[in-house]
């Protein structure tokens, strides 16, 4: 890559709550892309893939319910996010490239028939991922996640609509976000911010009291705004590459194996919405699974039912003989 890429000071990860996981770095498209890989001698392997602006860190307190269930737990940073490496230029962090650095990630670790749990941009990326890697997984479960599947006229009224929506919301601050959860004032922070207060952003979308510690663990990866470029340009890519997405699609609904959503009830922005629906309708492989509407949590339900997600996460893969 010739962009220029910025690397997160390993001080400004010292000392995060819950978070002792060692470090794990692979080579991609010349930058360097971090996981966590515990668990290592456990046979079969779990993956759990973060969105935006969040990082592994929200998986801390899921990750050894699932080692000690016997799985290998894989989670790593996308790139621009956590403790992976941040190019600067806006235009580098497309639909594409994203979905092109995690399909490298998962060819370079050689980890076939594993499973995934996917939630916001890491079903997003990581189902087109699928797409092309049919044998990476085995077993899926969705969580508060889309994957627009568009055809005729959605396909170009949707993303106008979406970008009217980003210029009618102006410079929301987060307040007026907090007051106003919606597509435009989400799209609309990112962008003009001149700060981007990402702990109070992930408070913002869960249910439980963050530690003031916690918070800061999540606004640790981007210690000023030239390390803002991925969480800024990701809203305004969430309707892009349609015709890619469809041919996608057209592979994923020849995907066969396992589905479980576990969508949450108090998601701003996905709960009632029906894209549970949509994912089941479009698996034949969600067909009689148990699917469930997780109580008491919002976007960001790895942070409000940890517990919980993880038990009925490793139930269902008893459950299916994984």
């Amino acid at each position: 890559m010739n962009h220029k890429i910025l690397r997160t000071p390993d001080s400004a990860f010292s000392n995060l709550p819950d978070y002792p996981f060692t470090a794990n770095y692979i080579e991609i498209d010349g930058m360097r892309m971090h996981y966590i890989d515990e668990g290592k001698t456990n046979n079969k392997a779990i993956f759990l893939l973060h969105g935006q602006p969040s990082w592994s860190y929200l998986y801390r307190h899921m990750i050894p319910l699932f080692v000690n269930a016997g799985y290998r737990v894989i989670a790593p940073d996308l790139i621009g996010f956590g403790k992976s490496d941040k190019p600067i230029s806006s235009s580098v962090h497309s639909y594409a490239n994203h979905v092109q650095w995690m399909t490298s990630f998962v060819r370079k670790l050689g980890i076939q028939h594993a499973a995934a749990f996917m939630q916001d941009w890491g079903g997003m990326i990581g189902l087109r991922v699928l797409a092309q890697q049919p044998k990476w997984l085995d077993r899926l479960v969705l969580s508060n996640t889309a994957l627009a599947e568009m055809t005729g006229l959605e396909k170009f009224t949707v993303p106008k609509i979406l970008k009217v929506m980003a210029v009618l919301a102006g410079k929301p601050s987060l307040r007026k976000f907090s007051n106003n959860i919606n597509y435009g004032n989400w799209a609309g922070y990112f962008k003009h911010s001149v700060e981007l207060e990402i702990g109070e952003i992930i408070q913002t979308l869960t249910t439980r009291q963050l530690s003031y510690a916690e918070m800061l663990a999540y606004d640790a990866p981007f210690p000023n705004p030239d390390y803002y470029a991925a969480p800024r340009k990701m809203p305004e890519i969430v309707a892009s590459e349609l015709e890619q997405v469809n041919a996608d699609w057209k592979k994923l609904k020849q995907w066969h194996n396992p589905v479980l959503t576990l969508f949450s009830d108090k998601d701003p922005f996905l709960s009632e919405q029906g894209y549970d629906k949509k994912f089941q309708a479009n698996f034949s492989g969600s067909q009689k699974q148990p699917h469930t509407t997780i109580k008491n949590a919002s976007h960001f339900l790895q942070e409000d039912q940890s517990q919980l997600l993880a038990g009925k996460v490793i139930s269902w893969l008893k459950q299916t003989h994984y």
